[in-house]
């Protein structure tokens, strides 16, 4: 896997798979290793990003899934408010089905367990 990372950031900015070695023995295969990064490289000048800014490399998959979980992007508050609703929405259902009976007086949202979320 390749990617090429936002040094000011530290986040991805693109990922590729392959780029290592190539298949066919008659080609170099650090010639096509350099080539494949230079790909990413201009990928991302191409959106933008300022060359010195810009990191290439080939990652382990473990590295790999460290980018992608620090390249998530941060919640937007229309979308931690819609969470917020959403919740909110789900206590007032689970508080009239218990009202109504048809959920036991000590039933525990789940969802709010898993999410570790409290009121």
């Amino acid at each position: 896997m390749r990617v090429s990372i936002n040094k000011l950031t530290g986040k991805m900015i693109e990922s590729q798979s392959g780029g290592e070695t190539h298949p066919d023995p008659e080609i170099n295969d650090a010639v096509y290793a350099e080539a494949s990064l230079e790909t990413l490289r201009k990928n991302a000048v191409g959106w933008g990003f300022s060359e010195k800014d810009i990191e290439v490399k080939f990652v382990t998959d473990e590295e790999f899934e460290v980018l992608l979980e620090v390249s998530k992007p941060e919640p937007t508050e229309e979308q931690l408010n819609e969470d917020k609703i959403k919740f909110r929405m789900r206590e007032i259902a689970i508080d009239s089905l218990k009202s109504e009976g048809k959920l036991p007086v000590d039933y525990e949202d789940p969802y709010a367990i898993e999410k570790n979320i409290v009121e």
